[in-house]
């Protein structure tokens, strides 16, 4: 089994006020470290999938609130597979109370919400106690089972193998032996963007 994330984001101290919330995406996205807070997909592959969503929702369902639109310690950096899955959920129906230990949401930004989950060696997302209602629940309304999940997982994992690779190449001084692997490697680039462009299309 693998963590479920190296980090925990933290949203930044004293964030002034901006007219329109949607002003926050770049912050968010840095205090994020350009991941999704809920599924922790990067965005490097696809940035201009992820927007900001309102963990508490604007227009809940069953109820109102006061906190404003643009309150920055209610926004959440999403992809749009987290962001479109939660919409306007809300089970305890008090913006105050975000779960009952069963049903509801933690904040991204809590350390209990990165215990609440580990990934498979293929990098599922899966409970880091299977037992536990809350991950589980969370796990569907979020629908965090989504294989986009554990694609993007692989995704990450095997770029950062190829960065490796690159390095070792660049490091080699037999002239020879070093084209023969850049031609090689570029072979397998090749097919890597191919797999990497059925992937994102499949999931459009």
């Amino acid at each position: 089994m693998h963590p479920f994330r190296e980090t925990t984001p933290i949203r930044r101290a004293n964030r002034a006020e901006c007219q329109h919330y949607s002003t926050y995406l770049k912050t968010l996205r840095e205090d994020f470290k350009e991941r999704c807070g809920y599924c922790d997909d990067s965005d490097t592959l696809r940035i201009r999938s992820y927007t900001i969503d309102h963990f508490v929702p604007q227009n809940p369902s069953g109820f109102a609130h006061t906190i404003k639109s643009n309150y920055y310690y209610n926004l959440v950096y999403a992809c749009r597979y987290c962001n479109s899955a939660k919409t306007n959920k809300w089970p305890s129906l008090d913006a105050t109370i975000h779960h009952n230990g069963k049903e509801g949401f933690i904040d991204p930004i809590e350390e209990d919400y990165t215990k609440l989950y580990k990934r498979s060696k293929t990098g599922k997302i899966t409970p880091s106690d299977d037992t536990n209602d809350l991950a589980i629940h969370i796990i569907d309304e979020l629908k965090l089972w989504l294989p986009i999940h554990e694609r993007m997982w692989k995704l990450e994992k095997i770029n950062k193998l190829n960065d490796l690779v690159e390095n070792k190449i660049n490091k080699v001084e037999d002239g020879e032996l070093k084209t023969q692997l850049e031609q090689l490697h570029y072979q397998l680039l090749k097919s890597w963007k191919k797999i990497q462009e059925s992937i994102f299309v499949e999931n459009e």
